[in-house]
């Protein structure tokens, strides 16, 4: 039938030789024609025209007339078969096309233009027709749309059909299908006159003249980890399982119902990943090999698709993040310090010198004047040696620690220098006790990157999905690396992939971070957590990529018409009225409701110090036992040595 039809318009066209070179020949209009396309309907284009004139005086005199207008062009004459699609140039937006319809090859060329997916956005055609050479109008469009029924000229394409209809009038229609199981659509443009120019019917893109595919059925496909999520798409139950699938699945259709398509869905557990051999799977390679029209599960912006599929600004609030709670103060530093600033500390380290030089000189001051006679008995008994500095610092220590001590002072100066240390000690001692206990029930904020995570005392753990495990093996950065290597993955122990619901209970009894979707963590914790346990949650950004977003094939005839749906669903409120049936927020803190146990991880530096301490008692210990024994080795020595000398000294007296 197709052959037939080309037969009758080839023959029509060699009927109207005689005259099809009398109207496009005349510079003047074709010229004025594309100067006022090139504003109205085309942007500024590089413009390649295929004309059949018979003379090279006139293809030169068109040549001319546009270089005096400043359009880029190229003028060919004959048909070579060599039709550049110019599909990867960086100005590709700029190719315009302008054929005769009355040439010979006319249809040559837009079957090859077809079979090279020309007709495919951004590229752009202009097609000439004489119609007053035919006599009805209805039979040159049927011809038409004859010819473009077996061509890929989509909702995307940007064909012109420039019609002829009196010398100084030509109608301008555009011509496209809705999809390849509709027919061809002819749109009523406008007309363009030599004195008026162009007149459009409306300046509207083609997205939003051409929405309407006529029920044009359209494949998608849906991403499921969990097989259960095919029953419960609709019905918002187990709403933490699949939640970015069971979001996205409403949007679907309200995207198809504003293109008046319908959809069916293919389902996979997999977004698509790149295989050794270079093939994707998943729903990112039913896109590459176009056995769908968009993806139905939003998805990660990753370089690797960059080329592979076409990203649509329709993006779920969520992803995957390393969740925690941040520890207390006592876990990540000296607890015993951060009462006082450091400054109050220097201060204190001058009060002890100063205190310790004022009461050594009191102390050895009132040791030399000695007590009253009324009083010396119970004096000397408190006081049976000289003291020394050692004494000061015991006093001074059971000053601070609220312990005592055995020196009683009796002279004014002593006096005076222990009752400001008492003062001083207990302004201190109440101070620090009431600061301490506060901060032993506070959280920190230290941790807030992927180094502070690193370095912090919080394990880590990773949800089980194929993405999580797909980027962690993709990471190269030293930090995540490590991360990988020695808390997720460490070599020669187990492994901390585990099911989300692992995951936040982990986080709820011990110092943990887990890895995973943060709306279905937040949600088990709104439901599990206790509202004290719902303080300090804090979330890191591991994976470094943006939030998921919709797909679709690359140079899909629906691209535009999809980007603009989404804007829509988006600015109607559609979008976020799914997101939030589906996504918990990050629980609220209502303030600590209950006390917080204290063990040993918050006494650690405490318990440290006492450590130390005992260690160095052994070590004094031994040392003094050690120097008893060379005393006592050195006066047996010298006992023996004396008994020799008597010895001696009997024998001579003899």
């Amino acid at each position: 039938m197709f052959l037939l039809v080309l037969f009758i318009l080839i023959s029509h066209s060699y009927a109207i030789e005689p005259f099809k070179f009398s109207i496009w020949k005349k510079n003047d209009i074709l010229v004025k024609l594309l100067v006022d396309s090139t504003f109205h309907l085309f942007p500024p284009s590089r413009i390649s025209v295929s004309l059949c004139f018979r003379k090279v005086d006139d293809m030169i005199g068109l040549s001319k007339e546009m270089s005096k207008k400043h359009l880029s062009h190229d003028i060919q004459n004959t048909y070579n078969r060599q039709l550049d699609p110019q599909i990867f140039d960086n100005l590709e937006h700029r190719n315009l096309y302008v054929i005769d319809l009355d040439c010979d090859y006319a249809i040559d060329i837009l079957k090859e233009a077809d079979s090279k997916r020309m007709f495919v956005a951004p590229t752009k055609w202009l097609l000439l027709q004489d119609s007053r050479t035919i006599s009805s109008n209805s039979n040159d469009l049927q011809l038409i749309k004859t010819i473009f029924q077996n061509l890929t000229a989509y909702p995307d394409s940007d064909v012109v059909l420039a019609q002829m209809i009196q010398n100084d009038f030509v109608q301008l229609l555009s011509i496209y299908r809705p999809s390849p199981y509709r027919n061809v659509i002819l749109e009523d443009r406008g007309n363009w006159s030599l004195t008026r120019g162009i007149l459009m019917k409306n300046y509207h893109v083609a997205s939003r003249r051409r929405k309407n595919l006529q029920l044009t059925p359209l494949k998608s496909c849906i991403v499921m980890t969990n097989p259960n999520t095919i029953n419960h798409l609709t019905d918002y139950h187990d709403k933490h399982i699949d939640p970015v699938t069971k979001a996205g699945y409403p949007w679907v259709f309200h995207l198809v119902n504003r293109m008046n398509a319908t959809v069916t869905f293919n389902i996979t557990n997999s977004w698509g990943y790149r295989n050794e051999n270079g093939s994707w799977n998943g729903m990112t390679g039913m896109l590459q090999r176009r056995e769908i029209d968009f993806g139905g599960t939003a998805t990660f912006f990753v370089k690797e698709r960059i080329g592979i599929v076409k990203y649509i600004q329709l993006y779920t609030h969520t992803g995957s993040r390393f969740v925690f709670r941040q520890p207390l103060l006592s876990t990540v530093s000296n607890i015993f310090v951060l009462p006082f600033h450091q400054s109050v500390w220097i201060a204190i380290v001058v009060l002890i010198v100063l205190v310790t030089i004022l009461l050594f000189i009191s102390m050895k001051w009132e040791y030399h004047c000695g007590a009253s006679a009324k009083s010396a008995m119970y004096w000397k008994q408190m006081n049976p040696g000289e003291p020394t500095v050692s004494d000061d610092i015991l006093v001074i220590l059971g000053a601070f620690f609220q312990q005592g001590y055995s020196y009683e002072p009796y002279r004014v100066p002593s006096r005076i220098v222990t009752l400001m240390l008492l003062i001083t000690a207990l302004s201190l001692y109440a101070s620090y006790t009431a600061n301490i206990v506060a901060l032993l029930q506070s959280t920190t904020n230290s941790i807030q990157t992927i180094t502070d995570l690193y370095n912090s005392p919080l394990k880590l753990g990773a949800q089980d999905v194929i993405y999580n495990r797909y980027y962690f093996k993709s990471f190269n950065d030293p930090i995540r690396r490590a991360v990988i290597d020695e808390k997720i993955e460490p070599r020669g122990k187990k492994s901390s992939w585990m099911p989300i619901e692992q995951g936040v209970k982990k986080i709820r009894e011990e110092l943990f971070a887990f890895h995973g979707e943060v709306g279905t963590i937040y949600k088990i914790m709104q439901d599990t957590f206790q509202e004290e346990e719902k303080c300090g949650l804090t979330n890191i950004d591991f994976l470094n990529v943006l939030y998921p977003l919709f797909i679709i094939q690359t140079q899909s005839p629906y691209l535009e018409i999809l980007k603009n749906s989404a804007l829509i669903l988006r600015e109607s409120g559609l979008k976020y009225r799914e997101e939030k049936r589906l996504y918990t927020s990050k629980p609220v803190c209502h303030g600590h409701m209950s006390f917080i146990s204290i063990g040993f991880t918050e006494c650690y530096f405490a318990l440290v110090a006492m450590g130390y301490g005992i260690i160095l008692t052994l070590f004094v210990l031994i040392m003094e036992f050690l120097w008893h024994r060379m005393q006592k080795s050195k006066i047996k020595d010298v006992t023996e040595d004396m008994e020799t000398i008597d010895d001696v000294s009997e024998i001579f007296s003899l």
